[in-house]
């Protein structure tokens, strides 16, 4: 019996980014959006699955989960989620050259999990030969996707890392 199975790229746990500082969280918002858009794995209303924001006085929590597919086949898939955490947001001024920009400053944390999904929740009805094709042939290509999906996903990881000014 065939059945769906996943595969992760990341560990189970994810990869953690981490930077506390300043920085202009919104831009690093939209810009992330917009790379996961323009690859695929959401539209401008699917992406997002949670926000919550709770307000200390001036300053703010936010948790934002998203959850991205890009669907290569009708037997392969890459997911990605990204989940926000950050802590003790408040706007500051920050004089960069000649202007003053004003920038969120906290602690951001970041995790990102990815995985392949392979397989379908309908693997009973397809015929002989669908289940022959994934046997001899989507075993073999899976390697390719894995390769893949493991290059997309680390060019976001370094993405969002050149956002935050980090290195590595």
């Amino acid at each position: 019996m065939i059945k769906m199975e996943k595969f992760y790229i990341t560990p189970k746990g994810g990869l953690k980014i981490r930077f506390q500082g300043a920085a202009d969280f919104g831009n690093v918002y939209k810009f992330m959006k917009l790379w996961l858009e323009d690859r695929g794995f959401a539209d401008e209303k699917s992406l997002e699955t949670k926000y919550t924001e709770r307000r200390f006085g001036e300053r703010k929590n936010l948790e934002i989960h998203w959850k991205g597919v890009h669907k290569i086949s009708n037997y392969v898939s890459y997911h990605i989620e990204v989940t926000f955490l950050l802590l003790g947001i408040s706007e500051t001024e920050v004089q960069i050259g000649d202007i003053k920009r004003k920038l969120d400053k906290g602690d951001f944390e970041l995790k990102i999990i990815g995985h392949i999904q392979y397989g379908t929740k309908d693997w009973e009805q397809y015929s002989f030969i669908d289940k022959i094709y994934y046997n001899l042939i989507m075993r073999k290509r899976l390697d390719d996707y894995k390769y893949d999906f493991y290059t997309v996903l680390y060019k976001f990881v370094d993405f969002i890392k050149e956002r935050f000014g980090l290195r590595g």
